[in-house]
């Protein structure tokens, strides 16, 4: 696409990325602004509302309206940008921490060997994948837009700071590291602080001290909150029954657990999977 040209997006519940293939352009945000050449990624964790241009002239043109005039459009024009734009839909109330501790927008630089890096790697299978179109196209994409992120976050744990009191570092403690897995890993225990702060082998009152830092809330928030997120998704993914559900998610009753979830998500278990069932069916039209 060559000069000039604009897009605003709004603020969305998703992970959003641009890449640029090929040539220069701005990204901007209200929080600062970014500058990005060929090869470099622009991310947007939190789905926050940003411009990307090339020459900002007059008013920022909205996405979906640049889509629909630009998408698929192959400019020869020798100074022409070749951006691959996406986004993947993220349960925010689940992942809240690990976002909490990326910056609202970041560019990342990649490399153009083969090897250089799994960042660098899923990002020039994209790129293929995106301008070759071949058969079953669609499904790989979505799948590396899911590997991208995984690396991404991979990237962004093993680079943080010790010191810097967000969810990356707290993977990164050695005690920390203890008591993470067993609650991922575990979903269907209602887990104590007595309990987590053996695995983690730390006192309660340090364990509590020592995640509230890391995470930015409370063991019981985390729990909760996580138990929710996993009992979203069986509810959009699966046909099981709640007490099925309350079951995996630590809850010995139905009851306790519809209340637990209309108090976390603010509807109940069965308007939830009725909201998952229209929006998919709205999908497939």
């Amino acid at each position: 696409m060559a000069a000039p040209w604009e897009f605003a997006a709004e603020p969305r519940d998703a992970v959003v990325f641009h890449f640029v293939a090929e040539g220069r352009l701005r990204a901007a945000t209200r929080h600062g602004k970014l500058g990005i050449a060929g090869c470099e990624l622009i991310l947007i964790p939190r789905g926050c509302g940003h411009e990307v241009a090339y020459s900002r002239r007059g008013r920022a043109m909205p996405l979906e309206a640049f889509l629909a005039k630009r998408d698929g459009i192959v400019d020869r024009n020798p100074r022409a940008v070749k951006l691959i734009c996406d986004q993947f839909d993220m349960d925010q109330q689940l992942a809240l921490p690990a976002l909490r501790a990326l910056p609202r927008a970041v560019s990342l630089r990649t490399g153009t060997e083969r090897g250089c890096s799994p960042l660098s790697d899923t990002l020039r299978m994209l790129r293929n994948e995106v301008e070759t179109l071949n058969f079953g196209s669609k499904i790989v994409v979505r799948n590396l837009l899911s590997s991208l992120f995984i690396h991404f976050m991979r990237d962004s744990v093993d680079t943080t700071s010790p010191v810097a009191n967000d969810w990356s570092s707290g993977r990164r403690s050695p005690h920390m590291a203890r008591a993470f897995p067993r609650i991922h890993e575990a979903p269907e225990c209602a887990w104590t602080l007595e309990e987590l702060s053996q695995e983690a082998g730390l006192s309660r009152a340090a364990f509590a001290r020592n995640f509230s830092a890391s995470v930015g809330e409370p063991p019981h928030c985390y729990l909760i909150r996580r138990c929710m997120g996993v009992a979203a998704r069986l509810l959009e993914k699966t046909d099981l029954r709640l007490t099925e559900i309350a079951s995996r998610v630590g809850y010995r009753s139905e009851f306790s657990f519809s209340r637990a979830f209309k108090s976390a998500r603010g509807i109940s278990p069965t308007q939830y999977r009725r909201a998952a069932s229209n929006r998919a069916g709205a999908l497939r039209i």
